[in-house]
Order: C-alpha cells, then structure tokens, then sequence
C-alpha cells in the first residue's frame, strides 16, 4: 500500500455531505485534501464547466475524485432531467481536458457514479460485470461514466464509485426518510420487496480511499455487502427512532407526490440488489455491514 505522506488529493464537490467525510477519511490516510468549488471559500475555484486557473492545482497530485452532480431527487421535469445529466457530464468533461494538458497529471482518479445504472432488476444479484438497465437513471448514469472512460488518459488509472443511498444524518436523503418516520409516515414504499442498496457514510469514505490505494479500475460497486429489501430498511428504521408499525406508501400515492415536488417514485421503487465484489475481493471490510448497526448510528 503506497505512503501517503501529505500527497495532495484534489477533490471536485468536496464541500457537500460526501466530501466532507472522504476529506477527514483522506487526512486520517495521511493525504492532504484540495477542495475544489465554487465557493470563494474553497482552495480552488471553479464553475464545473469551463477552464481556469484552478486547473493548475491539479498539477502534481497524487489524486483526483469528482463529486459534482446535481441531487436526483429533485423532480424530474424536463429542465431538472437537463440539469442532473449536465451536471455530471460537464463537470467530468472539463476534468478530463484540464488532466490532458497537464505534464504530471493525478495517477488515480475516481468519479462518483451510481448502482442506478442497473434500472430496475427485482431480485438480480449485480456486480459490476452485469449490463445497464433501462431509464433515466441509467441513461445517466452511462454518460456520466463514459465522459471519464472515453478521455484518452492512458496513464491515468480511473474508477467510477457506483455509490448506493448513502446512510449518515449530515446529508443525502436519509435525514428526509428519518424525519418523515418519527412523523409516523415510515411505512413500506409499494409492496416493499424491493432491493435496496445502501453505504454508510464512513464506509463509502474509506472505499474512495481505499480505490485511491489499491490497484483498481473500471466501475466499483461502493455498497454494503448487506443490501436489504425496502420493508426491512424502513421496519429498522421504525425501530431505531420508537415509531410503531405504518402503513405502506402505495405506488399511486408515490407518483401522485412526484408531481407537487416529491422526488420521483423511481427512485425508492426500483430494486437493486447490487453487490461490492471488487471491493470484497480487494479486501476491503466495511465498520457497517448490516444495516441495523448504519442506522442506529446516524439517528
């Protein structure tokens, strides 16, 4: 395993909830973290499409890992479809052409990415060599991950980080779930029996680590070996804040929500039963492999 020694690890949205803790994850590693931003407060200043100057402080760095994307649970009208594909696809572009004109580019990079490329699989075990489903998600998803494997970097070694729900109270949509579940509203969405992939926080940080360290390539599923279907994620969650037994959120109620703002029903509808293969064959061994431990540890 390579000694850090204070080698500097660029990383583009590092800011919000996941940056956050890859950041502290880093400096425990012995790496010293640069975010980039687009706020003036952060070490290199950006807007995620254009180059500038802060393509020079990706001179010399031992790594670089790209965050940016707008959430996906905003709702998916034409425009908000527009602004997540975008998001993603400009930001990992405009890296791609800041670490081709460099003379000493970052030797890893790693883009986030996610296990809603595989659409909608019912019972599936996926690893990362099954094929992409179908819709919006997957759609982009793949152009998403191909403006980082189609840049012509051959001496750069590049993952995409299929991250699933990420569990922590900072951020992400597991704050929402736990606020409407002490509401009494923690009930099954649909019938329940959809797969659900999930990471802790602390762990997706030290898989993103542990990608910079370790000789990897290609997509990595960053979950929990663990994934567990829908109506056992919410009973636990029911348990860990002392809500009783809900009634389920029904299909209809969901894309009935979806159109006053709601996040799309795809969303928790959809099962994918994804599994961290090459990160288990790696060695890699999660704090939070069940998600009754993930849960009680975030609420």
């Amino acid at each position: 395993m390579p000694d850090a020694s204070g080698s500097r690890v660029v990383i583009a949205g590092g800011s919000g909830f996941l940056g956050r803790a890859i950041a502290s994850e880093l400096r425990l590693a012995g790496y010293a973290p640069v975010i980039l931003g687009r706020s003036s407060k952060s070490d290199l200043v950006w807007d995620a499409k254009s180059l500038g100057p802060w393509a020079a402080g990706l001179e010399g760095a031992t790594g670089l890992i790209n965050l940016v994307g707008e959430s996906i649970s905003l709702p998916w009208t034409p425009e908000n479809r527009k602004k997540i594909l975008d998001s993603r696809v400009e930001s990992t572009s405009i890296l791609a052409q800041a670490l081709a004109q460099l003379q000493q580019p970052p030797k890893v990079w790693l883009n986030a990415s996610g296990v809603g490329v595989y659409g909608n699989r019912g019972d599936a075990v996926l690893t990362e060599e099954d094929a992409p489903g179908t819709g919006f998600l997957v759609d982009v998803v793949r152009a998403w991950e191909a403006a980082m494997f189609s840049a012509p970097l051959p001496h750069i070694r590049r993952s995409a980080m299929r991250l699933g729900v990420v569990i922590g109270k900072d951020g992400g949509a597991f704050p929402t779930l736990a606020k409407l579940t002490r509401s009494f509203l923690g009930g099954a969405q649909g019938d329940g029996q959809q797969w659900f992939a999930w990471v802790e926080v602390s762990d997706a940080a030290r898989m993103f680590v542990h990608a910079l360290r370790e000789p990897l390539e290609g997509p990595i599923n960053a979950v929990s070996p663990n994934p567990v279907r829908n109506e056992e994620f919410m009973e636990e969650l029911r348990a860990a804040v002392g809500r009783p037994w809900s009634p389920p959120a029904p299909k209809f109620g969901l894309k009935l929500a979806s159109l006053f703002g709601a996040p799309d029903p795809e969303l928790v509808l959809d099962s994918v039963r994804a599994m961290p293969e090459k990160l288990n064959r790696s060695g890699f061994v999660p704090k939070f492999s069940e998600i009754r431990g993930a849960i009680r540890a975030h609420v």
